[in-house]
């Protein structure tokens, strides 16, 4: 009577949704390394597509300089288990930001749309921070040299390559060395990337075909640029 009492208890015993959900590993893009970086639960597997994932860039190099750049990926495709993304933006954390300017020095704001190679979009946000308090003119032509330089290496890249040396500092490197030619500077950064249009035929690669991301930063040519917060 007991056995026959608790096996009805059980049936009563609502499951939840959780006991039907289906975990999804999701992928990192396959030009920053196709690793695997976290796992999603869904109802059914479709319905992950257009889903967005964020991380930061420790998460896929280990290197603890990364740790405040978030980078923010979109689900693009499923295969198996696995759910293949697609680089939908980054930005450095507001703290770091925050830490970057200084008392006695000017920063220079670039909002610039750009379009790749392979025909992606995107709209690139550049903090330049001079070493000294600097002019009007100082900073216009800051701004020009930056925006110059965007303009030439964007056209000669495609989206993915202008992605990962964005993330990865080698952009930066190029516009710090060009501007400071004008002024003093003391860092230049890359502080947010929004994604306006995918590169046309564009789809996310099987793991095997992943390259792996180098966890070596550019070398910083200048102790100024080094400074950091």
């Amino acid at each position: 009577m007991a056995q026959a009492q608790q096996a009805v208890t059980q049936q009563r015993i609502p499951l939840g949704r959780w006991a039907f959900k289906k975990w999804l590993i999701v992928h990192a893009p396959a030009f920053l390394g196709g690793q695997a970086i976290v796992e999603i639960p869904v109802d059914e597997p479709s319905k992950a597509v257009n889903r967005n994932v964020e991380i930061t860039l420790y998460d896929l190099t280990k290197d603890l300089t990364h740790i405040n750049i978030k980078l923010r990926f979109k689900v693009s495709s499923i295969d198996g288990d696995r759910a293949l993304t697609q680089f939908n933006g980054m930005e450095l954390t507001r703290d770091y930001i925050r830490n970057l300017i200084r008392r006695g020095s000017s920063k220079v704001m670039i909002i610039k749309d750009v379009t790749t190679r392979d025909g992606g979009r995107l709209r690139m946000e550049i903090l330049a921070i001079t070493t000294y308090r600097c002019t009007r003119t100082h900073k216009h032509l800051i701004r020009r040299s930056i925006m110059d330089t965007l303009d030439k290496v964007s056209q000669e890249m495609d989206f993915n390559t202008l992605v990962r040396d964005s993330i990865m500092g080698k952009l930066q490197v190029e516009f710090f060395n060009i501007a400071k030619k004008i002024y003093p500077l003391r860092k230049v950064e890359i502080i947010k990337i929004k994604v306006l249009e995918q590169p046309k035929g564009m789809e996310a690669k099987p793991q095997a075909e992943a390259t792996k991301v180098t966890q070596e930063v550019p070398q910083q040519l200048t102790s100024g640029q080094t400074g950091g917060a």
